[in-house]
């Protein structure tokens, strides 16, 4: 079959062009605005006609390669306990409650400096109008 772009050279291309398939050698395949359907190869053929495990179709879309044995973990995910996820837990509201002990403090010595600040000015204002 010839090429139906330029008539001379023998079509060895598919070409999606404008709603309709064309052969087109791969010069002028190449040159055109197209889309090149190319055929599949034999082993493309046989995956299609395979069963896919679930994993497998997920492995293939997320680009990892699947293999049938088990992924090695890190051996601090494979020891941890509920009582080491308690023990954590624990912790952490431990440490909130010393964050919040020492905000109640470090607030109450403000307000004291605040206060005193206010005491002075008071005894300010109470010695200008005795003075006046």
């Amino acid at each position: 079959m010839l090429c139906e772009e330029c008539g001379e050279k023998e079509a060895e291309k598919d070409v999606l062009l404008d709603g309709n398939s064309v052969s087109m050698c791969s010069r002028c395949a190449s040159i055109s605005s197209g889309v090149v359907v190319d055929k599949p190869t034999q082993d493309q053929v046989d995956d299609s006609k395979r069963m896919w495990r679930v994993k497998e179709i997920l492995a293939r879309s997320a680009g990892i390669p699947y293999t049938e044995k088990p992924v090695n973990l890190p051996n601090t995910l494979r020891t941890v306990s509920l009582e080491d996820l308690r023990r954590v837990d624990r912790d952490k509201k431990s440490a909130y409650q010393v964050r919040a002990e020492s905000r109640m403090k470090r607030y109450s010595e403000e307000s004291e400096k605040k206060n005193s600040a206010d005491n002075i000015i008071e005894e300010a204002k109470t010695f200008k109008e005795e003075v006046d």
